[in-house]
């Protein structure tokens, strides 16, 4: 069993330092691509559609390949599937920006330019899908049950780190170069795989070199968490996409306002969700039953903020509200995951959950922005009903299929 924070070794903790920007380094070179690909596109001739559906190739080719991270993780280890996944993200994205100063330079059509583009985003992912499961199971292999939810935490906060540095990250380092953040980060990524080869070792890993039977897992008692894992993502990408039309529609803002607005909610939505899961829930080991109870009770009161506050405030401390509930959510939902199966079950599980919450993360801006051409309150009704029914879930589980958290 593996100790408390305050006790572990140097090269334990350098190790889950590493893993932990690694998983930084994703967020920031998933969401970068926002703020880089979209003017870079339109100056070589490229459609607003065609640029989408770059962005939206890498997303749908993630949740298929994260379902199947999780066998060759066990086959190959945890560490070397970091390797390879910070590896693949530090060369396609590299590529990615010489092919796009190559059509700046008008070396390449924009035609040539998109399908190149193409293929790098859709290798892209399929080398980072595998390296949230490999992280994540590493981190838990390292920590004991009562640590658990804290290290989730952290994982998750990892990540939204990254997601937030990485718009910042495109705007500030643009200033060298339309294309100086695809070669700046793709040396961060790179960077990163060489620091986890020399330093980082798993000597709790068993490689199974033999295929064991297919999971399935309409039948394993975590697919209620799973569904409940794409529900948050879902809620958080949906929340995001329809904010600008609130703000928008509710306070009657030219466009350069709004983004200006949005861009505050989102930040305070951010802060506070990082907030919880790097400091309350490690400082306070909070248990899987009050994380969900706390995120699920805070969500609700933060539909009805959204919904019966009408000011610019009232809506930042919506937002505040939602950041907090879900810092709680997200962590006490993925333990309970981790709780439910055997260890070398675990990175089947991580990478199915990847999946699942990449599967959330595309049908939430879609779906959400779809209940508000409905009405303005109709996506926090929906929201709503969808954390109590988590609550719901989540209380049945416990109590009718004897659960222990």
């Amino acid at each position: 069993m593996t100790t408390p924070d305050n006790f572990i070794s140097f090269p334990e903790r350098l190790s889950r330092g590493l893993l932990l920007f690694c998983l930084a380094a994703v967020g920031i070179g998933q969401s970068f691509i926002f703020t880089s690909l979209p003017p870079i596109g339109r100056e070589i001739g490229l459609a607003d559609v065609r640029i989408s559906t770059l962005i939206t190739a890498g997303a749908a080719t993630f949740v298929v390949a994260a379902f199947f991270w999780g066998g060759i993780i066990n086959r190959i280890g945890r560490v070397r599937s970091v390797i390879i996944g910070m590896s693949c993200y530090a060369v396609t994205i590299g590529m990615t920006g010489f092919v796009l100063q190559g059509a700046l330079e008008r070396d390449l059509s924009a035609e040539q330019t998109y399908y190149l583009v193409f293929v790098l985003r859709v290798v892209f992912a399929l080398g980072i899908a595998g390296i949230l499961p490999s992280v994540q199971t590493f981190l838990i292999a390292h920590t004991d049950i009562k640590h658990r939810s804290a290290t989730i935490a952290k994982i998750g906060a990892s990540f939204s780190i990254g997601m937030i540095l990485g718009p910042a990250c495109a705007s500030l380092l643009s200033g060298l170069g339309l294309t100086a953040p695809f070669y700046i980060i793709a040396f961060l990524a790179g960077c990163a795989a060489v620091l986890v080869m020399f330093f980082v070792k798993d000597k709790k890993h068993v490689r199974q070199f033999e295929k064991p039977p297919a999971t399935n897992w309409f039948k394993e008692p975590v697919m209620p968490f799973l569904g409940m894992s794409t529900l948050v993502i879902l809620s958080i990408t949906g929340v995001q996409q329809i904010m600008a039309f609130l703000i928008q529609d509710r306070f009657h803002l030219d466009v350069s306002e709004t983004t200006k607005q949005v861009g505050y909610a989102m930040m305070t939505m951010s802060c506070f969700s990082i907030l919880v899961q790097m400091i309350l829930v490690p400082r306070f080991q909070l248990g899987v039953i009050t994380l969900v109870v706390a995120g699920t009770s805070i969500g609700v009161s933060a539909q009805l903020a959204f919904m019966f506050l009408d000011s610019y405030a009232g809506v930042l401390f919506a937002m505040a509200l939602f950041g907090t509930g879900v810092g709680f959510l997200f962590p006490g939902i993925v333990t309970a995951q981790t709780l439910l199966v055997k260890d070398d079950q675990q990175s089947r599980l991580a990478s199915m959950n990847a999946s699942m919450q990449g599967l959330g993360a595309a049908l939430g801006p879609v779906v959400l922005a779809s209940f508000y051409q409905i009405g303005q309150l109709v996506p926090f009704l929906a929201l709503m009903s969808g954390l109590l029914l988590i609550l719901a879930i989540f209380s049945y589980c416990k109590s009718k299929l004897g659960y222990t958290f």
